[in-house]
């Protein structure tokens, strides 16, 4: 990372004070309020670049955001400059999709990261916008993992169990007393290259998630807020206990004005970032 101290500034730490669980929970809370998720550009049909002095000019010194290829890339350059161990993870996405026990349906369009802490290796992820844990989520070995308790975090009740598919991890989310899936890795290190071929991807396929829809998230407070298309959600607490309050997008002007009041990100560029409306 070219600049440590201006990414601490960017999401308002002082420090970090050493390569521990607390530090890597107290970092991922922060870029998790400080830097919005957003495909703002891929909306607009630019391309995104896996270039790291790219990502840092994007995220740090432009004040953007971006998606989890962006953001998750952002946290391991800030984590390794900060002394942790860190092993990227491609993921694919099972949140919200079809059961795949027969085969693979997804391909690896989600990239997490595996953090070594004196407590055990943790999973970090905040590029998984809406539903992932903003805190780490410990990563137990197989041994361990049937007897080892969900662990309850900020963003709900989380567990790491073992995937559908010989060799893969699956992430689980409970809901409503129900383990969703949210998304499943092999513990291997991720290559660049695959990286990214995955990102090229979700930033240019006529129907991936982020070229079909617009989607912007950021940690407030308590809250979560998100925009997908034409609807702008609020949403205070998680699980049975979460309570939405939905409002209508309507028209371009004051789509930017909530880019910019509550996302904190002010567009040089706007043409077709209304097109989903």
């Amino acid at each position: 990372m070219k600049s440590l101290a201006a990414y601490l500034q960017r999401i308002a730490l002082a420090s970090t004070p050493k390569a521990d669980l607390a530090t890597l929970a107290l970092v991922m809370a922060a870029q998790s309020r400080a830097i919005p998720f957003e495909n703002y550009d891929v909306v607009m049909k630019k391309t995104i670049s896996m270039a790291r002095s790219d990502i840092e000019d994007k995220l740090v010194s432009k004040a953007r955001g971006g998606y989890c290829w962006e953001q998750n890339t952002l946290l391991q350059m800030a984590l390794e400059s900060s002394g942790f161990t860190v092993t990227p993870l491609m993921c694919r996405v099972r949140w919200n999709k079809p059961d795949d026990t027969a085969e693979h349906t997804t391909a690896y369009t989600h990239m997490a990261l595996k953090v070594e802490t004196e407590a055990g290796p943790h999973l970090a992820d905040v590029g998984f916008a809406g539903t992932n844990s903003m805190a780490p989520v410990r990563i137990f070995s197989d041994s361990q993992r049937s007897t080892a308790e969900p662990q309850s975090l900020p963003e709900g009740t989380f567990r790491i169990a073992d995937g559908t598919h010989p060799q893969y991890n699956v992430l689980q989310l409970q809901i409503k007393g129900e383990w969703k899936p949210l998304y499943e890795w092999r513990d291997e290190r991720a290559a660049l290259v695959d990286q990214e071929c995955s990102n090229w991807f979700s930033c240019t396929y006529p129907t991936a998630r982020f070229t079909s829809s617009f989607f912007t998230c950021r940690i407030i407070g308590q809250e979560r807020h998100h925009i997908l298309n034409s609807e702008y959600v609020v949403r205070s607490g998680h699980g049975a206990e979460a309570t939405t309050v939905t409002t209508k997008v309507t028209d371009k002007a004051m789509l930017l004005g909530l880019i910019k009041d509550v996302f904190g990100v002010t567009l040089e560029e706007t043409e077709g970032i209304d097109r989903f409306l």
